[in-house]
């Protein structure tokens, strides 16, 4: 009886930790769901959002970063984020996007009070850009046109250069180049879906 009792404990044990495994790692290394009815945005197309949520001035290119404060990968890209906000915000206009206002309170606390946070109701500039997944970067050209749109890095957390997408889609737009051709490792969503209640539908 005590042999069986034992075995059961050690079963039980076992699955919480593969269960919470799973939570904190293994769900977050598959690509994120597809939605239905997703439209896919190529670049070079002309993204069509709401100027009251955005400024309409076409001086400088924005990046726009999908954050959901509540994702360990969004968490886990902070510090890539910053870096690139550093970087090149002399050029560019950075913006973080979050889907409702509930989690405005929540992203404050994580990023820096001079980086606009947008609130994307309806997912606007979400599918406007092509986004559904957390983190996220959509880079727009001055003319309003789609430049790239995908992962920061292959890495969960940023840390291989060699595939530092958004660095170097960012260092081509701002040197006037055409933009760079990534494999799916840039372009396939992987993170938390932004609306996890929804539609979801299949893998890529």
């Amino acid at each position: 009886m005590k042999k069986v009792i034992a075995i059961s404990i050690l079963v039980t044990t076992f699955s919480a930790i593969a269960c919470i495994f799973w939570y904190q790692e293994i769900q977050y290394l598959l690509p994120a769901k597809i939605p239905k009815n997703y439209r896919v945005v190529l670049p070079d197309e002309i993204i069509r959002y709401d100027s009251v949520l955005i400024p309409q001035q076409h001086l400088r290119p924005k990046l726009l970063h999908f954050f959901n404060p509540e994702c360990p990968c969004s968490r886990f890209n902070i510090k890539h984020f910053y870096s690139l906000q550093k970087n090149y915000r002399n050029k560019i206009d950075f913006f973080v996007v979050v889907a409702d206002q509930k989690k405005v309170e929540s992203a404050k606390k994580l990023i820096d009070a001079g980086i606009p946070i947008l609130v994307d109701v309806g997912e606007k500039l979400a599918k406007a850009c092509g986004v559904y997944s957390t983190p996220q970067a959509a880079l727009i050209q001055t003319t309003n046109r789609l430049y790239y749109r995908g992962n920061y890095n292959r890495a969960r957390y940023c840390t291989d250069r060699n595939s530092n997408f958004v660095e170097m889609a960012l260092d081509s737009l701002v040197a006037n180049k055409t933009a760079p051709h990534f494999s799916e490792l840039a372009t396939r969503s992987y993170g938390c879906n932004i609306r996890e209640e929804e539609y979801i539908f299949e893998t890529p």
